[in-house]
Formats: structure tokens, sequence, C-alpha cells
């Protein structure tokens, strides 16, 4: 007995050790937030040299949703959430687990069902060996995955386990549901209007910047497609330029899209440039946010003041304002929230002012979020959802509830399909596979539905006529940079080497 009180006592307390070195071994290798990383591109943001020397380029890089189905862009942006994933569970984050499969007419589906026909992130419905994947459903070697409890309104998938799919999983996911509704039965023409809406702010500006400055050398990409953007970067950089510009039409900087995302990319492109070019000296300024600039919030303004315009002043009406969202608490130390004020507080009181001068017999201002604001990721209901702000609308008795997305500039998968989801959720009418038919991009595109006589309406985001602001306003950033290079083609001093990452 004194024998198994001992062998008990001594497994007891080897549980315990293995308990608190895994513990120990948990806090130590999670000590840092992914926003706090090194380099910390946010502090040299805060405290960069921002006067240019000598040929000055411009590289413009931040998430865009390409045109046409592009597997990379989305295989890279799964990717991104893995710098959020605590060790050590992200060492099975980008795991091979199979062929992810989905059914092209069904690709957002809940519940296990029979498809018709399964296809993979390469839009073949057959595998390796010519055997359909439907055909290996039936057998009985294609699993249903149900959507994760922790992700609100996730989708399941279907998974052949006997081989590797060639890719990590979570990354097969997006890249197969990009392909078969995004691209696939969820817009009509299969095409994302983002690419030409960003196009035509990028282009706009840089013929403001280049009619005061003359010609620059200068490139944009999207930030999430590795093999495009690194040799974007080496062209500008084979040009013979010495300070490179950091740019993005963004309104608000983050850790997640840019300081972690497009910025630290374009480091990383510069420094292995300079490995192969004797070290040469290159002086990176990143642009001022374009948030920071007050131009940009008439476009705002503009698209509100043409709605308000058209509604009766007898009406009571309630103006959600959006941002994307974040899962703040998990995020902290995230830069969007010291930055965002400039941009999202002002946007506010201008939306407000505008909405109180019509004299309409009842008005609400709110700010919402589209995303992270679920009963996953806010239970205690800290974060105002922009789906609760439409059903608190219908509550209060509004006449129009209208929604205002102020951190997009143009129609993209988010704003399409994710986002629309989450904010219409619960709300009849909506129909998640309902196509989206959107053939003017210049146009503003709209959603309306009316519950228990209150219109909720999404009123789309400053494309076409409504995009001057947005172009002044990343023109302003860049010249308030350029401008503060007069004289510097003349100068000598080697330009100072960014941080090393």
């Amino acid at each position: 007995m004194k024998i198994l009180k001992r062998i008990l006592l001594g497994l007891f307390i080897g549980a315990v050790v293995l308990a608190v070195a895994g513990y120990g071994a948990y806090r130590y290798q999670n000590r840092t937030p992914p926003q706090l990383v090194a380099p910390n591109y946010f502090e040299y943001y805060k405290h960069q040299d921002p006067v240019p020397v000598g040929k000055v380029g411009i590289f413009i890089s931040s998430l865009v949703m390409p045109e046409d189905y592009r597997q990379e862009d989305f295989r890279l942006l799964a990717l991104k959430a893995m710098q959020y994933v605590p060790w050590p569970f992200r060492l099975q984050f980008d795991a091979d687990r199979g062929v992810l499969l989905l059914d092209p007419q069904r690709p957002y589906e809940f519940e296990a069902f029979t498809p018709t026909r399964l296809v993979d992130a390469n839009g073949s419905d057959s595998d390796s060996d010519g055997v359909a994947y439907v055909e290996k459903f039936r057998r009985g070697e294609v699993e249903w995955v149900p959507p994760r409890a922790s992700v609100h309104l996730d989708h399941g998938y279907f998974l052949l386990p006997t081989h590797p799919g060639g890719m990590p999983t979570v990354a097969a996911k997006l890249a197969t549901k990009a392909l078969t509704y995004y691209y696939g039965i969820g817009i009509k023409g299969h095409k994302m209007p983002h690419e030409a809406g960003m196009r035509a702010i990028v282009e706009g500006a840089m013929a403001q910047v280049q009619a005061k400055y003359g010609e620059l050398p200068w490139r944009w990409v999207t930030a999430d497609n590795f093999s495009l953007a690194r040799p974007a970067m080496y062209s500008l950089l084979d040009s013979g330029v010495d300070t490179v510009i950091l740019a993005a039409p963004a309104a608000i900087y983050s850790h997640h899209e840019e300081f972690n995302g497009s910025i630290r990319h374009a480091m990383h492109y510069i420094h292995e440039w300079q490995e192969t070019h004797g070290e040469k000296p290159i002086k990176v300024i990143i642009q001022p946010q374009i948030g920071d600039f007050a131009v940009l919030r008439q476009a705002w303004v503009a698209m509100l003041r043409d709605r308000l315009d058209s509604l009766p002043r007898t009406a009571a009406v309630k103006v959600v304002m959006s941002i994307h969202g974040m899962a703040w608490d998990l995020t902290p130390k995230e830069a969007w929230i010291e930055l965002a004020p400039a941009y999202r507080d002002t946007t506010l009181a201008d939306l407000k002012a505008l909405l109180e001068s019509y004299g309409f017999q009842r008005t609400e201002i709110v700010q919402a979020q589209d995303h992270f604001a679920d009963p996953v990721n806010n239970p205690k209901g800290r974060y105002l959802s922009t789906n609760k702000a439409f059903l608190d609308g219908i509550r209060d008795h509004y006449d129009y509830v209208i929604n205002v997305p102020i951190e997009f500039f143009a129609e993209n998968t988010d704003t399409l399909f994710s986002h629309a989801m989450f904010n219409f959720e619960h709300i009849p009418g909506y129909d998640r596979y309902q196509q989206v038919d959107y053939p003017d991009w210049t146009v503003p595109y709209t959603r309306e539905f009316v519950v228990d006589g209150t219109h909720l309406i999404y009123n789309g985001v400053p494309v076409g006529r409504y995009n001057g602001p947005i172009i002044a306003a990343f023109a302003e950033a860049l010249d308030s940079v350029l401008a503060r290079g007069k004289g510097a083609q003349q100068a000598t001093r080697a330009p100072p080497a960014p941080p090393q990452g």
C-alpha cells in the first residue's frame, strides 16, 4: 500500500511539474504580442525622418482583391491569421490535412449534405488518379468537416484525407471558397470590382502628384501576392532611387494590414535587393495614413447627403457609421486603436452634423463594426455590431437605418459577401446565395430591406463621382512627404537605412 501511495504521489508531483512547465513554456513562447514583434514598424512610422533624399520612388502596396480569381492571393491572405494563433497551436495552423473540397453550387453550408459535385482549390472536380471527388464521396472516402464553433457563421467543408492537398488546409479553405463562392456563383460575371476601384484612386492620385512634381518612378501592387510584389519593388529599386516612400490608400493604418503586412513585406524586399547590390543605402519613409487629411471625410458626407436628400423630412432616420472591426480584446496593442480617432471620430462628427441639419422628425447616429462584434468574439456586447444597430433600429421604429462603411473605398469580398452575411443576419429577405448583380462599378452598390416598416439601407462605398475626395487625400498624403524634399535632389549625405526585418 505504501508503495502504491508513493507511486501515486510521484505521478501527481510529475503531473504538477509538467503542468507548471507547460504553462511556463506557453507564457514564454507567447510573451510578445504580434503587434510588438521586432522590428516594430509602427514605432518606426511614429519616429521616422520624413525628409526624402536623392531620387525618390513611390511603392504603393495594400490589400487588393484581384479582378479575376488568383489563388496565391487567397492562400497568403488566409495565412496572415497565423500571427494571432498562440503557441503551440500555431505549430499545426498550417497543416495540410488532405484535399479540401466544396460543392460549387452550395459552397457556404453549415450542415452536412449530399453534394452533386465537388471541386478543389484549383477548380478540378477529379483527383490526381482521375476519379471524380464526388465518386470518392459516394465510396465513403470523403468526409464532412463541420464549421468551427470558434468562428461566427463559419462554414463546413468536405475533406479527402487520403493524401495531402498541396497547401495548408486553412489556406485551401479560403482559396476554394473564393473560387466557388466569391468569384463563382456569388457574383454575376465572376469578377471582383475592388482592383478597378483602387486603380482609379491610385492612378488619379499619382496624376495629381506628377502634375506638381513631374515624372516619378512608382509601382502599385497588392501586398498579398508576393510573386507580384517582390519583382515590383526590385524594379523600382533598379530604377536608381535613393528614397522609397511606402504608400497605401488606407484611411487607418493597422498592424494587421500595414505594419505587419504591406510595410513589413516591402522592407523585406528592400533588404533582399540590397544584399545583391552592395548594400546600397535606401531611405524608407512611410506615408501618413490618408485618414489624417480632412478632405477624405467629404466622400462619406457627399454620399450620405445624396441619400438624405431623397427622404421625407417627416421621417425618423438612424445612421450607422461602421468600421471593419477587429477582435480588440485579443489585440490591445494594435496600431489601429491609436491611429483611428483622427479619422473615425471626425467622420462621425461630420456625419452627425449633416444628419442634424435636415430637421428630420427623429435622428440618431451610432458607430458600429461589421466584423468581430458577434456572439463568439464579443460575448459581453462591449462592441456594437452593424447587425445589432440594424435590429435596434427596427425595434425603435425608425423609418430608415442607413449604413455608412467608412473603411472601404471599393466593393470587395468583405463588403459583398462576408460582412453582408454578418450585417444582415436575421434580416428577412437576405439570402447569402442571391447573386450579386453589379454591372457598373462606377456607381455605388447598395442594398435595401424593409422590415416592419423600417428601411435598412447599405449605402455603398464612394466609387465613381464620389471618389474625388479619396484621390485628393491620397495625393495630399504623398505631397506631405514629397514637399519636404525640395532641394533633396542635390543632397549628398547617404540616406539612413531602415531597420532590418
